[in-house]
């Protein structure tokens, strides 16, 4: 008897560390394809064997009934730190309306700069936020222009150009701005960094005449990130309640367009010299994302700060905005076919090779930037050379016969990556190629195919005293980049982070929202379908409230990984979610059908 007894008791002890043994792998598995794991997750895979034997042993170990109390034991923690797990993800994490102050940050930054003034810092962003989306509305950035950086302006103004192609006007109304938070302060190089959570509510339609197929929009309640920027030390003149020169005190011009530059004394104000600058605005879930995720890599900051601590204006928020602002004028120049917008900041290389695109009258019904960060740096030569990642989300029109035709059903997003250089020992620039003025001369510099700038004759796109763009490359071919060149790289953030806190679960829910408020409906059984997908992955129903707001008002974009095989998995997540109500819409079968275009997805 007593030698069946333990037959048996090896019997279920071998069937129990077979569920001990999934327990484990599912846990390794999740916390791998899932946010914030990172090395530490990949890092245990390979020593799973060896953990199991010694699990084996320790409980054989153990007298009977105390190894089976042990083994139940760690399957409870196995399923509540698999529970656990469910909760850390991103989506968790949108912003809300109750969104606590960080005091602590503002504390740290007062006792550094005791004349900071936080009430009045938040009435300038106010501001800020309601003179730009009037100046949106109109399609004239002029009264703002002197306290956004060249690459937000360039943000608009791109948009603004593709508006006036179909006709379009953007009609707001209802503005209120609900509440204004502090994030984060940074100090980057020479200047400091505020990140401002704005929560907004808004009447939002976009308008054609000629076009309305095309027309959209409706109440919307949302969360955005505008950053702001300003040189360390300076004393603040306030240039959100004046139209004077901030140096000279002159007027300034009214029809301020790239640069923003008094005609008197040719100081150029929106450099962050005088007062603060918006420089970015970020999605809340990009944010999150992203942001979140590069912000804990500072080795990277603190390297590529020493990289270019010989170029004392050198910042990387600065560098972002000339990356955007690059990006977005090549993006119009390739739209509307004139080369002549982006010869001056591109390389030869690049020109040449951007210059046999050749693309039907597309025109972008939605065209902006969700996020740009940069997230490597190298030295090749006497050259440095940064990485900075991309991330848009476009609309697609093809003009025929007088009519406009959607490519894109819904709005798409990519990740590209620019490629910066200059030299490692520049020359003092004297100007932006980016807002037309010569770096070497600080003369005014036209769109034209002549890299020679017609003042004092120097090579407009010469790394000498410019960050040129050298190429722009997708994320498989980045990766190849950084593979055949790793040992020139000194810093950088693997591009596969980039989207590490987003896991298939956090893709596929946004997608599926997407896919259900594809025929502009979404129903009460889509709704309750949504809300126990919701509890099933793992999310805070109340939490992500926001994401079924943005879903219904088409605030949401199509979000795909790098991965194939993920893409695989929540392009079947999307179909199943398009048939819940037994019926695919001609809406939905469109957009499922654009998206395995788009992506490639493969029948299985």
């Amino acid at each position: 008897m007593k030698k069946l007894i333990s037959q048996n008791q090896q019997a279920i002890i071998s069937v129990m560390l077979v569920v001990l043994m999934i327990s484990i792998y599912t846990l390794n598995v999740y916390a791998r394809a899932g946010g914030g794991g990172g090395s530490s997750s990949g890092g245990g895979g390979g020593d799973g064997g060896g953990l199991i034997g010694i699990l084996i042993y320790i409980i054989f170990m153990i007298p009977f009934p105390w190894n089976f109390v042990v083994i139940g034991i760690i399957i409870l923690l196995g399923w509540w730190g698999n529970k656990k797990n469910q909760q850390q993800t991103v989506l968790n994490q949108l912003p809300m309306a109750n969104i606590v102050d960080r005091q602590k940050i503002i504390s740290n930054y007062i006792q550094q700069n005791p004349t900071f003034n936080v009430e009045a810092f938040k009435a300038k962003v106010k501001q800020a936020f309601i003179q730009i989306q009037e100046a949106w509305m109109l399609k004239d950035m002029k009264k703002v222009r002197k306290y956004i950086s060249d690459g937000m302006y360039q943000r608009l103004n791109i948009q603004f150009k593709m508006m006036n192609i179909l006709e379009q006007k953007n009609n707001i109304e209802n503005l209120l701005v609900k509440n204004i938070i502090i994030d984060k302060i940074e100090s980057d190089g020479s200047f400091d960094i505020i990140h401002v959570a704005i929560q907004a509510s808004i009447v939002d339609k976009f308008v054609s005449v000629k076009y309305p197929q095309l027309n959209s929009g409706g109440a919307e309640e949302f969360v955005e990130y505008w950053s702001f920027i300003k040189k360390k030390g300076i004393k603040e003149v306030n240039l959100f309640n004046t139209q004077n020169c901030p140096k000279c005190g002159a007027e300034l011009p009214k029809d301020a367009g790239d640069v923003s530059q008094c005609s008197y004394c040719k100081t150029i104000t929106n450099l962050g010299d005088y007062d603060w600058v918006l420089s970015e605005i970020t999605q809340a879930d990009d944010y999150i994302n992203v942001y979140s995720k590069a912000s804990k890599e500072s080795s990277l900051a603190v390297k590529i700060n020493e990289l270019c601590k010989t170029n004392p204006d050198f910042s990387i928020q600065n560098i972002e905005d000339k990356a955007s602002n690059g990006y977005l004028q090549i993006v119009t120049a390739k739209a509307i076919k004139d080369p002549t917008i982006m010869r001056r900041f591109v390389s030869d290389e690049l020109y040449e090779k951007l210059s046999h695109y050749n693309e039907s009258d597309i025109v972008y019904n939605r065209i902006y930037l969700n996020d740009v960060t940069l997230i490597s740096a190298s030295q090749t030569g006497n050259k440095n050379i940064l990485s900075i990642a991309i991330k848009s989300s476009y609309q697609r029109v093809i003009l025929e016969d007088g009519k406009a035709t959607l490519i894109d059903p819904i709005v798409l997003s990519k990740v590209e990556t620019v490629l910066m250089s200059r030299d490692i020992n520049p020359q003092l620039s004297k100007g932006s190629l980016y807002a037309h003025v010569c770096p070497s001369c600080a003369g005014p510099v036209k769109d034209t195919i002549d890299t020679k700038c017609q003042y004092c004759g120097a090579e407009l796109n010469s790394t000498k005293s410019e960050w040129i763009i050298t190429d722009i490359l997708d994320i498989s071919q980045y990766k190849n980049y950084y593979k055949e060149n790793k040992d020139d790289f000194i810093a950088g953030i693997d591009i596969d982070k980039l989207e590490s806190l987003y896991d298939v679960r956090d893709y596929a829910f946004n997608n599926v929202l997407v896919v259900m408020a594809a025929d502009g409906k979404f129903e009460q059984q889509e709704i309750e379908m949504t809300q126990k997908l919701a509890k099933k992955w793992g999310y805070k129903v109340e939490r992500i409230q926001p994401m079924f707001d943005m879903a219904k008002n088409n605030g949401l974009t199509i979000r795909m990984p790098y991965n194939q095989k993920k893409q695989q998995k929540i392009f079947k997540l999307m179909e199943k979610a398009a048939a819940i109500d037994g019926f695919v819409s001609p809406e939905e079968k469109a957009l499922l059908d654009n998206v395995k275009q788009q992506y490639n997805i493969q029948d299985v």
